[in-house]
């Protein structure tokens, strides 16, 4: 699966972190919060982000004046239907994330993958929430996303080899270092 557009919902340090880093290695990105103030804060956070990474030398100015222009933001949800993968890093809550989930099986498009930056709440159970248990997955980032490295890849008991090899190759696109850990 080749991806393109990455969906992110939150825009907190997490989800803006992750915006950021999809956007520097040339994703379109749509960052959703439910707040129009979380998106200011979060958009605010990237460009600073992006700022200090062009002060010291590890990006130019043209590139990250680039990766700012890929990042849209919405407050809608149904954004998430021309996405490649949904990057899920909402409150840490269960019933949250379910709801989530259950909102974006309806809503993504029929190959798109539905990844939690979870690192507590079993894949399994969230997968649960949707029709489609073989196209979710985690991906747990590290905090600062920016910064650290290491992102966490788990499997849910029905997580298809494809959509694993395809959250793979995306961490390893956006420069990190993988491994997998268990549900």
């Amino acid at each position: 699966m080749r991806m393109k557009t990455v969906g992110v919902i939150g825009a907190g340090q997490m989800g803006s972190g992750i915006a950021q880093v999809a956007a520097a290695s040339g994703f379109e990105v749509v960052m959703q919060d439910i707040s129009s103030e979380g998106l200011e804060r979060g958009k605010t956070r990237i460009e600073q982000g992006f700022a200090k990474l062009s002060e010291k030398g590890k990006i130019s100015h043209t590139d990250a004046k680039a990766a700012l222009a890929r990042i849209s933001t919405t407050q809608a949800i149904d954004e998430f239907s021309r996405v490649d993968i949904v990057i899920e890093a909402a409150t840490e809550s269960e019933a949250i994330k379910a709801e989530l989930f259950r909102k974006l099986d309806g809503i993504c498009g029929e190959g798109a993958i539905l990844a939690t930056n979870t690192s507590s709440i079993s894949i399994t159970r969230i997968a649960a929430q949707t029709k489609r248990p073989e196209s979710v997955v985690g991906m747990h980032f590290m905090n600062p996303v920016p910064l650290m490295k290491l992102v966490e890849l788990i499997r849910g008991l029905r997580t298809s080899d494809e959509s694993f090899r395809a959250v793979r190759d995306l961490a390893e696109k956006m420069g990190k270092t993988w491994v997998e850990s268990r549900d």
